[in-house]
């Protein structure tokens, strides 16, 4: 078994081990990337053979670009069986070949960061994925911007860095997303489990969530104050409850 294999080694062999280990993981995330350009290069319309056995009646199989303005056509029915041998559905198929041929032809210094090792491929990725709107000279300047630093922060500070990037190069697009954005808010109730309990998920303004959370909260601390010695989280679902009683919610 490989868990008998580690315990015999030392604490500083171990970690030895789980560097390398990690190290391995990310070389090989690396690798497919670049897997996945050389397939679609392999599907441009003007290099890839025609088909055997299909006919002229089966029609014309469409060319689509993949990743964004900059990026070269591919055909179509490429995606699906990339994602049939490598075990992913077309739509997740189509998203990692997209944010590959995106890495290589808008982002040339991250791509370049992502096979030195020096960039984790997810993170690339999720770059790539995120500003796959932007013009090809608006992603050039974003790339030029976060290069350097996608392995440096936390994701939180990058994404403000790359939203900052996105509303200098293309403003009218960053303020179409934050539109696109402002329409999804909602709230949605699941069903009841069998213990009758449902689950709530509110999607608003930041502003609105948090005043509604410090009310929860001064619920929650007024019936710890009377005596409830239950967890934080029981008495903020508690609060839930007593929320819509405003003479209640005053009283306590």
């Amino acid at each position: 078994m490989f868990e008998e294999e580690l315990l015999t080694l030392s604490t500083a062999d171990l970690l030895e081990s789980a560097a390398e280990e990690r190290a391995a993981e990310s070389r090989s995330a690396a690798r497919s990337l670049v897997h996945a350009v050389v397939y679609a290069d392999r599907f441009h319309p003007d290099v890839a053979p025609e088909r055997p056995g299909r006919r002229a009646s089966d029609g014309r199989e469409r060319a689509v670009v993949l990743g964004g303005d900059g990026c070269p056509p591919v055909l179509e029915f490429c995606v699906s069986e990339y994602g049939a041998v490598v075990g992913m559905s077309p739509g997740v198929a189509r998203d990692y070949l997209a944010n590959a041929l995106a890495l290589r032809h808008r982002f040339p210094f991250v791509w370049a960061r992502v096979l030195s090792e020096e960039v984790t491929a997810w993170k690339a990725r999720n770059l790539a994925r995120d500003c796959e709107k932007l013009s090809l000279a608006a992603a050039l300047y974003v790339d030029k911007r976060v290069a350097h630093l996608l392995d440096t922060i936390s994701p939180t500070r990058l994404a403000k860095i790359i939203k900052a990037a996105k509303m200098h190069a293309d403003p009218d697009l960053a303020k179409a997303e934050a539109a696109e954005k402002t329409d999804e808010r909602g709230v949605w109730v699941g069903r009841s489990d069998e213990h009758g309990t449902k689950t709530c998920v509110i999607k608003a303004s930041s502003g609105a969530v948090r005043r509604h959370k410090a009310k929860i909260d001064e619920i929650a601390d007024a019936l710890l104050a009377l005596g409830d010695k239950r967890s934080v989280q029981l008495r903020r679902a508690e609060a839930v409850g007593i929320l819509p009683d405003t003479a209640f919610t005053n009283e306590l």
